[in-house]
């Protein structure tokens, strides 16, 4: 028994440094060691993302990226699979490697240093955005009249800093400011503009090389319209005056009437903006019934 327990312990401690020294000598050459494993594994990863491509349906592209940072290895060329066939595009081992992005749109690029670089992940990429020629653009300012409508004698000072800003253009919603007449006299505000109010605003636009483009609502925004009794029975939802029913020939009626009267007093302009924006109830007139209109686009296609 002393025997036995003698010898094992001699084995012991002969073999206990040769186990250390082996694991001391593995440490030190780990970055050797590991550096071959992960390019085996890189090439088994690459071998196995093929067929993932290949399971990708629709004409989609995509790019296989491993959860860990990648680094460009001379020895590979990265390959981008569309479809179920045969590869669209190898890429080189150049200096510059897209991303999958960049194919289906070239805003975005990658610029590699070097072959060691490591690619960052898609979020980080700042992508290259096209520069707006602004000097061609046209440059209106809003003037909202409802509620608060200025003097004529305020355009005369107002113009010319509007100019000085930059602007070239006025887009002018009048609503119940406008000299309606006729039957619809009865939408014109109290202290609304006269005619002759009208050519003075755009004498002093011309003079200051200032566009006039009037924007007259056609189908939301109609309060001031549809408040009134006379025509209430023309809501697009009977509670609210915000819309007006396109499924009712009377709307159009009204709408017509307006856009001519507001044509007459700008006999010159080449546009005229019509708003349509925030109609918040869409074909929830009864009458919208009998249109058979098959969903909202085909309101608008009619």
């Amino acid at each position: 028994m002393p025997r036995r327990f003698l010898r094992r312990s001699l084995l012991t401690v002969l073999l206990l440094p040769i186990i250390l020294l082996g694991l001391f000598a593995i440490y030190q050459n780990r970055h050797v060691i590991f550096s071959e494993n992960s390019s085996y594994h890189h090439h088994h990863n690459e071998h196995d993302s093929h067929f993932l491509y290949k399971t990708i349906p629709y004409n989609k592209i995509r790019q296989h990226f491993d959860s860990r940072r990648l680094t460009i290895d001379n020895s590979l060329s990265s390959k981008i699979f569309k479809n179920e066939e045969q590869p669209v595009k190898n890429l080189p081992k150049t200096s510059e490697i897209p991303s999958p992005s960049n194919i289906l749109n070239n805003n975005q690029q990658i610029n590699i240093i070097n072959s060691n670089q490591e690619i960052l992940p898609l979020q980080y990429h700042k992508p290259i955005l096209k520069v707006i020629e602004t000097k061609n653009l046209q440059r209106f300012v809003h003037l909202d009249l409802k509620g608060a409508a200025p003097k004529i004698i305020y355009y005369e000072t107002l113009f010319p800093y509007l100019k000085q800003l930059g602007a070239n253009g006025l887009l002018i919603e009048y609503e119940d400011m406008f000299p309606f007449t006729d039957n619809l006299s009865i939408l014109r505000h109290d202290l609304a503009y006269k005619k002759n109010d009208i050519e003075k605003i755009l004498q002093l636009a011309e003079e200051n090389n200032l566009k006039v483009m009037p924007l007259l609502q056609v189908y939301g925004h109609l309060e001031y319209v549809l408040k009134l009794k006379e025509f209430m029975h023309l809501r697009e939802d009977k509670r609210y005056p915000q819309v007006i029913t396109p499924c009712l020939e009377e709307s159009y009626k009204l709408l017509f009437n307006m856009i001519d009267q507001l044509l007459s007093h700008h006999p010159s302009i080449p546009y005229l903006h019509i708003g349509c924006d925030e109609v918040y109830y869409r074909l929830i007139h009864p009458k919208c019934v009998d249109l058979h209109f098959r969903d909202e686009t085909d309101l608008f296609i009619r």
